[in-house]
């Protein structure tokens, strides 16, 4: 069986990306052959990619360059592919890829599949557009893959049927990302300042701004809260210099260090509690991390991540504009370091047990396998 992924070269490594990675790596491994084809945007230049190149080092990799927000060119080439490499099935990840997939898909030669890593919910004119056609685009697809319970019930709130749609988490296999006894180690060698730190891109959906004020409160409570505590903050995005503003006026700066782009395995082993108070959220990879590296989450109630954070058990959950609840939050983090670490423990256990790489891979196959058999026999959802 030959199966060809299909997405946009952002040029980031972020849970979307890092997610498909994995997946190809898996499905390669298991004697699957796949083929990567990235839509190259001829606006940002010939710079470098770090996602075509963590893509290179594993599988076959191909670049369509594309001028604009549609291009008939790329949907020629990759039919062209499709053709040349006798592939049943286009597995397509993202806006764009979606768009491209389903309209190279129209002539009937091959199964289009798609996967929802999701969508900002964002008032803007522009940004509602695009999901409108994002959501027109996935309808042509025969099956969606999705990652959490959350966008399973929006697609079907939106007149996808059961059979459209197939809900396949992430898997992740906590031993390839840290060793228990190297997660054990990195955790008693953090450092004496307990640090909260906060993973992903600076932009708004991620809610940034909710810690900063948390971290007020809780900058202001020295008595109850003696203990000397940090902020480190990884990503990069347009969003940094007004957030670095807003730590000033909030008398903060100096508790919070911005890292800029970071490994994950560098940040983490400088965190004790990862910190995920986005505003929506689909099945992020930072939380994955986080619980192979057995560092407990802090979370909003947003998307799905009350599906990877149990309050009180792996993490704490607080409302999505809590800032309240999050300073509460993080000073009986540092009331009770060893419930932290405790808590971290369960979270890997909880990973290893609900989230095994080997069934992720297995459910893709079986519906790869699904849609040859329903192409071959002209079957259509």
């Amino acid at each position: 069986m030959k199966v060809v992924l299909l997405l946009q070269d952002t040029r980031t490594l972020y849970g979307a990306e890092q997610a498909t990675l994995r997946l190809a790596c898996g499905l390669a491994a298991a004697g699957v052959a796949v083929r990567v084809l990235l839509l190259r945007e001829t606006r940002l230049g010939e710079g470098r990619s770090p996602l075509a190149e963590a893509f290179r080092q594993r599988v076959p990799v191909e670049e369509i360059p594309v001028a604009g927000r549609f291009s008939r060119e790329a949907v020629r080439r990759i039919r062209e592919v499709m053709q040349r490499e006798g592939a049943a099935v286009l597995h397509s990840t993202g806006y764009k890829a979606d768009c491209h997939a389903a309209w190279a898909g129209r002539n009937g030669a091959f199964s289009v599949v798609g996967t929802v890593h999701g969508w900002l919910f964002r008032w803007r004119f522009k940004e509602r557009v695009f999901q409108a056609l994002n959501l027109r685009a996935l309808r042509r697809f025969s099956r969606v893959i999705v990652l959490s319970g959350f966008y399973e019930r929006y697609l079907r709130r939106h007149g996808f049927t059961p059979l459209q749609v197939a809900r396949i988490p992430t898997g992740v296999r906590a031993e390839g990302i840290a060793t228990e006894a190297e997660a054990c180690r990195l955790w008693k060698a953090a450092g004496p300042v307990f640090t909260f730190g906060m993973l992903g891109r600076l932009s708004s959906e991620k809610n940034h701004r909710l810690l900063l004020r948390a971290a007020a409160r809780l900058a202001r409570e020295r008595e109850t809260c003696p203990q000397s505590w940090r902020i480190l903050v990884a990503g990069e995005g347009t969003l940094r210099r007004r957030l670095e503003r807003q730590a000033r006026r909030l008398g903060i700066a100096d508790r919070v260090e911005w890292g800029g782009w970071m490994d994950s395995r560098d940040f983490f082993r400088r965190v004790h509690v990862l910190v995920q108070c986005s505003k929506v959220e689909n099945q992020p990879m930072g939380v994955l991390e986080a619980m192979a590296w057995t560092r407990p989450v802090i979370a909003t109630r947003a998307g799905g991540l009350p599906e990877l954070v149990t309050d009180g058990d792996n993490g704490w959950l607080v409302p999505r504009r809590g800032a309240r609840a999050l300073a509460r939050a993080m000073r009986d983090c540092l009331a009770a370091p060893e419930r932290v670490y405790a808590a971290g423990c369960r979270g890997r256990e909880r990973l290893t047990r609900e989230f095994p790489p080997d069934r992720m891979i297995e459910d893709h196959i079986g519906l790869y396998e699904a849609e040859c058999h329903s192409w071959r026999a002209g079957e259509r959802f």
